[in-house]
């Protein structure tokens, strides 16, 4: 018999809170965030300290369409999209490659009562990101998201992003808000929001995506970025890389 995963165990303790404590919490996402924090078990989410960072950039961007890549057992997903609830037109997309894990992440999102404000897209993200684009299109006039969170595996970083790109889902005003940029690192993404429109003409060109040829990027989108460090009380440090676009500039 194979033994039970973490995220199972964490799971079986969400299904099965006293019935009390159920009702205590039900539809207050704040109130189920604190029960995760809480857990003995430590996972790879966002944490209060570095969301409460990315909490003031939504509070200031006001976002009507925010999408995550990777969004494991529905913590963020959570976290942020309690910032939407005022807005009824705003909306939050998770993307999870992982079914098990959307599992998990529906019953969360279900018990903080969001279950209208965010939809769940089980998948790879760079297999859903076309047909998210197209979903788009076919609702009205064609926009971009105004948020993106990435918080999965570190080498999709950059060809994930090249993608969105691609697809105009990036425009000026987009904020892009990148987890792990120290511990366990993503420098290439780093670099990458650094490059000069020259330099990622170049990059754009003589680098492949893994993603598909179909999805170079677009060497014209102008980055303000800022990587923004946080210490923890054990003493090691993480960051998140804010990467706002702010322009795009003629051919």
């Amino acid at each position: 018999m194979s033994q039970e995963s973490k995220e199972q165990k964490f799971h079986d303790y969400i299904l099965n809170l006293p019935q009390e404590k159920k009702d205590a919490i039900k539809g207050k996402p704040l109130e189920v965030i604190k029960v995760i924090d809480e857990y003995p078990e430590r996972f790879m989410d966002i944490g209060r300290e570095k969301g409460n960072l990315i909490i003031n950039h939504i509070r200031a961007q006001k976002p009507k369409r925010f999408i995550e890549l990777g969004g494991y057992l529905g913590y963020s997903a959570v976290l942020f999209a309690n910032e939407l609830i005022e807005d009824p037109e705003a909306k939050y997309f998770s993307f999870e490659e992982n079914p098990e894990f959307a599992k998990i992440a529906t019953d969360v999102i279900n018990l903080a009562g969001l279950s209208k404000k965010i939809e769940i897209i089980v998948g790879k993200a760079a297999f859903n990101l076309v047909a998210f684009q197209e979903r788009l299109k076919q609702h009205g006039e064609y926009k971009s998201v105004d948020f993106v969170f990435i918080d999965h595996w570190k080498d999709l970083y950059v060809p994930d992003l090249r993608e969105m790109e691609t697809l105009n889902l990036i425009a000026p005003g987009t904020m892009i808000a990148a987890d792990n940029i120290i511990k366990p690192g993503a420098p290439e993404y780093a670099r990458y929001v650094r490059l000069s429109p020259a330099e990622k003409k170049e990059y754009n060109k003589i680098t492949s995506n893994p993603n598909g040829e179909q999805f170079p990027g677009r060497w014209n989108i102008v980055y303000e970025t800022e990587t923004v460090k946080v210490k923890f009380s054990g003493g090691h440090e993480d960051a998140v890389e804010f990467t706002k676009c702010i322009d795009y500039l003629s051919a």
